[in-house]
């Protein structure tokens, strides 16, 4: 098979060798709810070929198909797919086929992928933690990186899990997870294996291989702004009128901040998207009003989201999904905010999506941020049982995409953008623009780092399938802000029970808590480093001088391909970053210690011919002596440099 050895048992356990692995003992199997056994199958040889191995066998469950068959990925390397197929004897709500189950061997690295913004885990072994992945999950072992890969679009949602003990992996899997599914024909999508010494370059191949409609993203990098989060739920007319009026008149704001959009808490509530009182004039009138300042209008929704108080819970049940019971119930929960779900399959469901885009972008809109929308996959059961859950959230996007697109062109003449917030990458690219690769970023430090990681491994996206959205550009900190309120703000106190005698940190939540200039450039430089979206999120007005200073700095910065985090898949959070903007490239170490450290960069490692280096948050030259860079680099900070190549 292309240089992949492929053993196979009598008992149809199998083994795997490819560059730098052995994978030994390997199983397929099913796993039901009830007991959580893996059960096996009884296995006979059905067909052989020189590129492809299939059996066939039955258990209680059904009868089963696992073919073997030769590949190569998007650039010629060798691999190996495996697919399980199968049909079952009676319907079961709930089941896990596991086409690849291996059960012990050695690593070094793990990077996991979330299966929406976030979420992604960068682990140095040895460590001892349960894994979660999703679309391709990258396991390093000395200089060889092994990929173990779900097509993007999946018939059926895959995940990897495992858990990490010492310098081992036990128990990994890799399955799909089928639910209330009305169809007992199980087709399912082969996994792929592949193995190389360039694991980036494996990440890259993937992203060129998933693109369901080459688009092109020249039009859409403009810089932003969001009222979310500073603002929050107390956003008003006034503030996003403010902040627009302060663009408007700053000489470098105002020619590259192109969106402002309105964020959570313009609406009456989730399922009612109607004005409330803090936008007393309307959201038609303030549309027409930031396109008199020269704005595109955006705006901010959560489609699938109805909480009890919108009509549709109270009076039309029937758009609702399901629970266990059958009947509606509140599956989603946020912030202690409660909601149902929307159901996509249902049409008067997607009339009802249609229609109130259609009428938003004939107001003027032309940006649309949906959220919440990998949540629609908390309910249990939806009315077509014959439809895959990993396709709900693509039917929640589909009838928006055509309410949009029946507009043609909105009021104002511009085409309508997407951004998927929560969105998961199994919907394919096709209806959105943009898309959340991190999580939520506050002006925290640990926020920070666990932004940083999910920027770091979805590289392989960006301006490829999507603009790649890092969430928010923020600004403030200690001292680049006079702003009276920055510990005011107590939007967490709801995860404060009557019970709790002591609240926890996250009760605590502040709009700045231990940032201050270097750590926000080091937030900023992430940003940078996605190559996508940048979106302000500050009340801009009370920015200070350095604070106003880091916004025209990043919403002016030229828009590069998305970083390559160098040391990727031997750190716990990438150190280096090179990034190819235009002509020269931009390099990003980072200091992510509490003590001060000293780094070394060789360009002629990457074939750069480095003359000159410009510290870009300060444009204080640097030296670069045989093309080698030296930063010494205070705790929590970095040194970003726009390098002149020769």
């Amino acid at each position: 098979m292309g240089g992949i050895h492929l053993s196979i048992a009598l008992n149809g356990d199998y083994s795997v060798t490819m560059s730098g692995f052995e994978l030994r003992d390997c199983r397929s199997g099913q796993r039901s709810p009830g007991d959580g056994v893996l059960r096996g199958v009884d296995w006979r040889l059905s067909e052989e070929s020189d590129d492809s191995v299939a059996l066939a066998g039955e258990n209680l469950l059904g009868k089963w198909q696992l073919q073997f068959s030769a590949a190569r990925n998007h650039a010629g390397v060798a691999g190996i797919e495996i697919g399980l197929t199968g049909e079952l004897h009676e319907l079961v709500p709930d089941l896990t086929v596991v086409p690849l189950h291996i059960p012990l061997f050695s690593a070094s690295h793990v990077l996991t992928q979330g299966i929406a913004m976030g979420h992604c885990e960068s682990l140095l072994l040895p460590a001892d933690k349960e894994i979660s992945s999703h679309y391709q999950t990258m396991i390093t072992s000395g200089a060889h990186t092994l990929q173990i890969a779900f097509p993007l679009m999946q018939q059926q949602p895959g995940k990897v899990t495992g858990r990490t003990q010492g310098s081992e992996l036990h128990g990994l899997e890799a399955g799909y997870a089928i639910k209330h599914f009305g169809i007992k024909r199980i087709v399912l999508d082969p996994i792929s294996l592949f193995a190389s010494e360039d694991g980036i370059q494996l990440m890259h191949d993937y992203g060129s291989a998933n693109i369901e409609v080459q688009k092109d993203f020249g039009g859409i990098v403009a810089a932003g702004w969001n009222s979310w989060d500073y603002y929050r739920w107390t956003i008003t007319e006034e503030e996003v009128l403010k902040n627009a009026e302060f663009i408007a008149r700053d000489p470098v704001l105002s020619k590259h901040v192109k969106r402002i959009i309105v964020d959570d808490g313009w609406q009456y509530c989730y399922g009612e998207w109607e004005a409330n009182p803090l936008f007393p004039n309307g959201m038609a009138w303030l549309a027409r009003e930031l396109k008199k300042m020269g704005f595109v209008p955006g705006l901010w929704f959560a489609p699938a989201i109805v909480e009890p108080q919108a009509r549709i819970a109270q009076l039309d049940a029937d758009m609702l999904a399901m629970g266990e019971s059958g009947r509606p119930c509140l599956s989603f929960s946020c912030m202690k905010r409660h909601g149902f779900i929307l159901d996509p399959t249902v049409p008067k469901s997607r009339r009802f999506l249609s229609d109130l885009f259609s009428r938003y972008a004939g107001m003027g809109y032309e940006y649309f941020k949906l959220d919440f929308l990998g949540q629609s996959l908390t309910a249990r059961k939806f009315a077509d049982a014959t439809v895959p859950r990993s396709q709900i959230v693509r039917k929640i996007v589909e009838p928006i995409h055509e309410g949009l697109n029946g507009q043609n062109r909105t009021a104002g003449g511009g085409k309508a953008m997407i951004l998927g917030c929560n969105y998961h990458f199994e919907a394919g690219n096709s209806l959105v623009d943009a898309v959340r690769v991190g999580g939520d970023i506050h002006a925290t430090w640990d926020g920070i780092v666990h932004n940083a990681i999910s920027v770091a491994a979805r590289f392989w996206s960006n301006k490829r399938l999507w603009l790649n959205d890092p969430d928010f550009a923020l600004c403030r900190s200690l001292d680049t802000s006079n702003d009276p309120d920055l510990t005011r703000l107590r939007c967490a106190m709801v995860n404060i029970t009557p019970e709790m005698v002591h609240a926890d940190a996250a009760a605590d939540y502040k709009l700045v808590s231990g940032v201050w200039r270097e750590q926000a450039e080091l937030l900023l430089s992430v940003v940078l480093m996605a190559g996508g979206a940048v979106n302000l999120s500050d009340n801009l007005p009370r920015l200070n001088a350095s604070g106003l200073d880091l916004a025209r700095r990043v919403v002016s910065a030229e828009s590069g391909e998305a970083a390559i985090p160098l040391d990727l898949f031997c750190s716990e959070r990438p150190v280096y970053w090179l990034q190819r903007v235009g002509h020269y490239h931009r390099l990003l170490i980072a200091n992510w210690s509490d003590k001060p450290a000293e780094h070394t960069f060789d360009f002629n490692t990457h074939h750069i011919i480095a003359k000159t280096a410009v510290n870009f948050w300060n444009v204080q030259a640097l030296p670069v002596v045989d093309g080698v860079i030296r930063a010494e680099l205070p705790p929590r900070s970095c040194l970003l440099a726009a390098i002149n190549r020769g």
